[in-house]
């Protein structure tokens, strides 16, 4: 039967951490209770294995390797299908973990430790995660420690003369592996090409590269695919076929009129209006998308939008879909003016020709305001797939901070613009074609970028508006940094605010009235945060597009459908450097989450946490100065509770106690001395002390090596009394005189 041993304790920890490697792969594509009650369950199946030997140890240990097995089937027939390979992975790592816990000899716990580092390795190098590297960095050093503990112990046993045991090599020898493994992790950083491993698509990584196929990236085709289905992109291939051919399908109709109302009508204007049969029935190919005839104006005074009713011959509502990060928002529209009812575009930001850059084969079209994206560090740019299904617009929805886009075969600069907004779009066509794939190039935006060039502007104009003006001056009040009354404004809408599409506004000026109730569209959320940044000085945009729902997301076709409802509207902030960076003040809908540095953590911990930090400075001071009183406190209160261990652990422990108290005043035994001799030495001077010395060694020797059980007297462990602290100190200083 398997007993504990340091050996077994340590196999196990690496097979954990081998097992925990592939959280990132499985935790964000995976239905979360599942996933969590698959871990549970190897938790409780590996403590049950882990425990005293019996039946329950067996039995849990045969049915470690089967638990993922079972729970990819529960998974396949209940939620969502999880992938076989990544079922493979689990049941090689929950085997690791079955031969560490019961595995019977060295030699199991020797192929456990093998099959963790394989696993571990082989996870982190097909994670796209920023932290995989943390598993097998972990891994190698308990692994160090592992076997340097190992060697120790064999030299132990061969040269117990000239070894002494101490605690310094085992932390020594980690520490250098740590140094080592940080020096090789810095001297090799950014200096690997493009990966060709696993091309033919059996397993994550199977090629393509960030800037020519993120869905290779993920076990998809052979590098070069991309996604290709029209109504439910589960196969991916080439799709330069017909891809510009004009399609008869019908234009989208007007989704933002649908689902937060029509614009109020103008009363100064005529109406003409032509009866309808059923006007509630809309057929989707005799109603024009009018957001998308002009777009030169976005109104927030709207009416209550009606539900309207379908036909049903349509099989896949998905307007587009999008393969990369969820929770993300793709931009449409961009207005920059506002008079108080309406938003308009002013400035002019088009471009009629783009900057064409090759990458290998491939020809991607930058903005030349944007180029400097082409020199970015890997690490700030991020690559998604987004297809056009039915659209029913020239634009291009596209992430914040978009720079470059790129269709397979196409290669032409009059295929590509961007408009009076600063939107991509396809000149000279009604609408993107469908099943048209485009990768889009965007960066990744940090917080210390925001708060260095997050600067209030003196040029900027306040809206004008009292409610608003009244509202931003009560938030900002206790926040001194831009970016942080930034985010109290944005905090307040979304902590305060309820967000009702039906809601009804019955004043001319619904801005004023949502300032004081917080109820409305996102649209009234999105104009209202925008217009409080610009009573702190910092230029402001709203925006319309979509957005990219989490619940959205399948992980058996690894992208996320975007719907009619999913239509948004949120407000962008612009920075010194020209950069506009979105905020979401509608609640409901994930916030965009700009990474800070390491530093900037720090700075921000130790500005919040200050009084708590310089409290636990005075306390370590006070605590280092007066070690010798409490822990001398700490020790009497150990022996106080002595008498209820059995004689062998009350022995051990007066000896631990002594030693102790006598490294307190620098009296510590000399290595090699036993402890005989050292009290004997210690208590030479005073002829009580070397009698109850002699009495403890007696005992002990008599409980130790004489085979017997015998109950322990109180006169033989009074040393631990009479050698307090105060007493060797005082016998110290006799000693010296």
């Amino acid at each position: 039967m398997p007993t504990w041993s340091r050996k077994r304790f340590e196999a196990i920890v690496l097979s954990l951490i081998a097992f925990a490697s592939l959280v990132p792969l499985r935790m964000p594509v995976e239905h979360r209770i599942t996933y969590v009650s698959e871990l549970v369950c190897v938790l409780v199946l590996t403590i049950a294995a882990a425990w005293k030997p019996s039946r329950v140890q067996r039995v849990a240990t045969l049915l470690l390797p089967v638990t993922p097995i079972a729970f990819a089937a529960l998974a396949r027939y209940i939620t969502t299908p999880i992938a076989y390979e990544v079922t493979m992975l689990s049941v090689f790592g929950v085997a690791a973990i079955a031969m560490a816990v019961g595995g019977r000899g060295e030699r199991w716990h020797a192929l456990s430790l093998v099959s963790s580092g394989f696993l571990v390795l082989f996870a982190a190098s097909i994670s796209d995660h920023s932290y995989a590297v943390v598993y097998p960095l972990a891994w190698i050093l308990v692994c160090v420690w592992h076997l340097v503990a190992n060697h120790w112990e064999r030299l132990d046993l061969a040269m117990p003369d000239q070894v002494t045991r101490t605690w310094t090599l085992r932390p020594g020898s980690v520490l250098v592996a740590a140094a080592v493994l940080a020096v090789g992790g810095f001297a090799v950083k950014d200096r690997f090409t493009e990966s060709k491993h696993l091309t033919f698509g059996f397993m994550p990584t199977s090629g393509g590269s960030d800037w020519s196929d993120p869905a290779a990236k993920r076990g998809v085709g052979s590098g070069d695919a991309a996604i290709a289905a029209k109504d439910f992109a589960e196969s991916f291939g080439a799709v330069d076929s017909e891809l510009f051919l004009e399609s008869q399908e019908s234009t989208l109709f007007d989704m933002f009129n649908d689902l937060i109302g029509e614009p109020k009508k103008k009363k100064n204007k005529m109406e003409r209006r032509q009866a309808m049969a059923n006007q509630k029935i809309i057929p989707s190919h005799e109603r024009a998308a009018k957001s998308e005839q002009g777009g030169g104006s976005f109104s927030t005074d709207r009416v209550p939008p009606e539900k309207h009713q379908h036909f049903d011959d349509a099989n896949d509502p998905g307007i587009v879909q999008w393969d990369g990060p969820v929770g993300i928002r793709l931009a449409m529209h961009r207005y920059d003016a506002f008079d108080g009812i309406d938003w308009t575009q002013e400035k002019d930001l088009s471009e009629d020709e783009l900057l064409r850059v090759d990458f290998g084969e491939d020809a991607w079209f930058f903005d030349p305001g944007r180029n400097d994206l082409i020199h970015q560090d890997p690490d700030k740019v991020q690559v998604g797939l987004l297809k056009a299904i039915k659209l029913g617009s020239n634009r291009l929805p596209v992430p914040m901070l978009t720079g470059g886009i790129h269709i397979k075969e196409v290669n032409r600069q009059d295929f590509f613009g961007i408009q009076s907004d600063g939107s991509f779009y396809m000149p000279g066509r009604d609408k993107v074609p469908p099943l048209t794939v485009v990768h889009i190039a965007s960066e990744k935006l940090t917080e210390d970028e925001i708060r260095e060039h997050l600067v209030p502007s003196e040029t900027v104009i306040p809206c004008g508006i009292g409610e608003i003006a009244d509202l931003a001056e009560q938030i900002v009040d206790d926040h001194d940094h831009p970016y942080d009354q930034l985010r109290a404004l944005i905090g307040y809408l979304r902590s305060n605010g309820t967000l009702d599409r039906q809601a009804v506004s019955d004043s001319d000026l619904p801005i004023s009235e949502f300032a004081g109730s917080t109820q409305g569209g996102s649209h009234l959320f999105a104009t209202t945060a925008a217009l409080l940044a610009r009573e702190i000085g910092l230029q402001s945009r709203l925006v319309t597009g979509f957005y990219v729902r989490p619940s959205g997301f399948d992980v058996i076709a690894g992208h996320t459908s975007v719907r009619p409802d999913d239509v948004h509207v949120w407000a962008e902030i612009r920075l010194s450097d020209g950069r506009w960076f979105e905020v979401e003040p509608t609640p409901g809908y994930r916030e965009p989450h700009y990474h800070p540095s390491l530093w900037l953590r720090c700075r921000q911990f130790v500005a919040r946490q200050w009084p708590a930090i310089t409290a636990g400075t005075v306390a370590c001071f006070l605590a280092y100065v007066t070690r010798r009183i409490w822990i001398d406190w700490m020790l009497y209160l150990v022996w106080w509770l002595a008498p209820v261990l059995r004689p062998r652990r009350r022995l051990g422990l007066a000896m631990w106690t002594i030693e102790r108290r006598a490294k307190l005043v620098g009296q510590r035994r000399p290595r090699g001395q036993n402890q005989r001799d050292w009290m004997e030495q210690l208590t030479r001077d005073d002829h009580g002390l070397q009698t109850a010395c002699q009495q403890f060694c007696d005992a002990a020797d008599r409980l130790f090596y004489g085979g017997n059980d015998d109950r322990v007297e109180k006169s033989s462990t009074r040393i631990v009394r009479l050698l307090n602290k105060q007493t060797i100190s005082k016998i110290t200083k006799e000693a010296a005189v």
